[in-house]
């Protein structure tokens, strides 16, 4: 009986609990997650080519003994400058004088013999119209005359061959350029098979060879306007330690076939070298770009994803919603992409917090923190293992230099 009052007198303070519950407190909704966002927006873009090239002197001479003899002097330093004209090399030159000194009297005594020859000629000649000497001895001072004609023309030729191997004992500078190594020294025996006595390079224009691949010469075509036979290029120059060349230059040479084995195409640029700072052989980065940039729809390329459907990113719409948006984009460079449909310009591209969103979901668009300038155009297309994360956009959203090198 007791166990009975005791349970109906916990019964009423059982029923405020439960009833006490019925009535609970509204519980605030979250907030919707911050992204940055950046609108998309239309920017001068240049779409580059770069390649790898060689420097080559423009010109190249082998300087080779034409005559043979002992090496008298050596009249430069090497590795040094010289000028056209300067004298470089002397071959022992008294034999070859004394040759010319033979072929001088040769040619005298032809002289004499032909003058003689004449004399009887005119003579006989004379005496043929009076009818005072006989056929033959006319005949015989016409052949005389003949043979002393070309006595003469040989002898000439004789001397002046011999002029020519005196000549040859001197070695000049065939154009401006830089001398190399002089690999046989003073006193030696030289000749036509004693090989090069050095080298004289021209370095001033200074040629660059390259290749292009025929998808990328197909984009440098379709630059090309109307009734030009070749496009309009700008070439840049840099370094193996990523400085631009402080001058461009111009396409010298296009090659006339695509080699069938690599598909590639050669060509040559020329870029003035009056200070020497490119050397033969150096291997060089070149950036062909048209010579002006294009309009174009960019986004950064940290904005922009890859998967199995293609390139697409994130955007907020006018309500607030984020939406994926799958796109088409063409060419891009180190920190940007062109997309050529399905995104228009203004709208609003998560390029920050999109970890913190999903398609259908709300979010709150607020411009890019910190905006940078846009990197200047003078550094080549970086190696994939320097290219590291891409810079932070601008706020303009257009911001890809218009000689950003291609990726």
């Amino acid at each position: 009986m007791q166990f009975r009052i005791r349970g109906f007198c916990l019964l009423p303070a059982v029923l405020c609990l439960i009833f006490s519950g019925c009535d609970p407190k509204p519980v605030p909704t979250a907030a919707p997650p911050e992204v940055e966002v950046l609108p998309a927006a239309v920017g001068p873009v240049r779409e580059n080519i770069t390649a790898i090239g060689e420097t080559k002197a423009d010109e190249k001479v082998e300087l080779v003994a034409r005559v043979e003899g002992f090496l008298k002097k050596r009249n430069f330093k090497e590795g040094q400058p010289v000028k056209k004209g300067d004298l470089l090399f002397e071959i022992e030159p008294e034999i070859y004088e004394a040759e010319v000194k033979a072929a001088q009297a040769g040619l005298d005594k032809s002289l004499a013999a032909r003058k003689n020859a004449d004399t009887d000629y005119q003579r006989q000649s004379k005496l043929a119209k009076d009818d005072a000497t006989s056929g033959r001895a006319y005949d015989n001072a016409a052949s005389r005359k003949m043979e002393a004609d070309a006595e003469v023309e040989a002898a000439e030729a004789a001397l002046a061959k011999a002029k020519q191997n005196l000549s040859y004992t001197k070695i000049y500078a065939p154009f401006d350029g830089w001398v190399g190594l002089a690999p046989i020294s003073e006193g030696n025996l030289v000749g036509r098979a004693s090989g090069p006595l050095a080298s004289i390079v021209r370095t001033n224009p200074m040629r660059v060879e390259f290749v292009l691949n025929e998808m990328d010469l197909l984009t440098l075509l379709r630059s090309k306007e109307k009734g030009r036979a070749r496009p309009e290029v700008r070439v840049q120059l840099y370094t193996q330690d990523g400085r631009e060349y402080d001058a461009e230059g111009k396409i010298s040479f296009w090659d006339n076939r695509i080699d069938p084995d690599s598909g590639t195409l050669r060509l040559q640029a020329v870029f003035p070298n009056p200070d020497g700072k490119l050397i033969p052989g150096m291997f060089t980065r070149i950036r062909l770009s048209p010579p002006k940039p294009r309009e174009a729809l960019l986004l950064p390329l940290s904005a922009v994803m890859t998967d199995q459907a293609g390139d697409y990113v994130y955007i907020v719409d006018k309500d607030g919603i984020v939406r994926r948006r799958t796109l088409k984009t063409g060419y891009r460079d180190e920190t940007h992409v062109v997309v050529t449909e399905n995104l228009a310009p203004g709208e609003q591209v998560i390029v920050n917090g999109i970890q913190k969103v999903r398609p259908g979901a709300k979010a709150k668009a607020v411009p890019v923190k910190a905006p940078t300038a846009s990197p200047a155009t003078t550094a080549p297309e970086k190696p994939a293992a320097q290219a590291g994360t891409a810079p932070a956009p601008t706020a303009a959203g257009n911001a890809v230099p218009a000689d950003a090198p291609r990726r």
